[in-house]
């Protein structure tokens, strides 16, 4: 039974359900995406688009299997990043540029230092968004 069933049984929240579980020592443990998102990220920040994309890699990478639909989010994702040669970074203080509308990630232009990482955490990476940059709908933009 899914949490989302338990939670339309008992007239409850989705949330509510796992806090009852996780208490009563019920659920597994909660994956860990803080090697792709080390930072700790707003709430509002939450949702944005490479927060999301993040965490599916990360779920991929720690050897879950996606939904096909959320396999090829993640792939064509991942394509603009590479194609863009840009990496991932966040700033609590970003304001909203074409990675997130409500402002926090933003895409850097790639330096040899990031190697093949998808991910800047460097406290001196560049506070301005790149110009050209997948855009959070995921066309081509600016």
């Amino acid at each position: 039974m899914t949490y989302d069933e338990i939670a339309e049984m008992y007239g409850v929240t989705r949330g509510a359900v796992y806090l009852q579980l996780r208490d009563s020592k019920q659920t597994s443990k909660r994956p860990d995406h803080s090697k792709y998102i080390p930072w700790t990220v707003k709430a509002g920040h939450a949702q944005a688009r490479p927060n999301a994309m993040l965490r599916l890699f990360s779920r991929r990478e720690q050897g879950e299997t996606l939904p096909e639909v959320k396999e090829r989010m993640l792939d064509k994702w991942l394509a603009e990043i590479k194609e863009a040669d840009v990496v991932v970074c966040y700033n609590r203080e970003q304001v909203p540029n074409p990675a997130s509308n409500t402002g926090g990630w933003y895409y850097s232009k790639r330096r040899p230092s990031d190697g093949t990482n998808l991910i800047r955490v460097d406290p001196d990476a560049d506070s301005e968004p790149v110009i050209k940059t997948p855009n959070p709908q995921g066309s081509k933009s600016v």
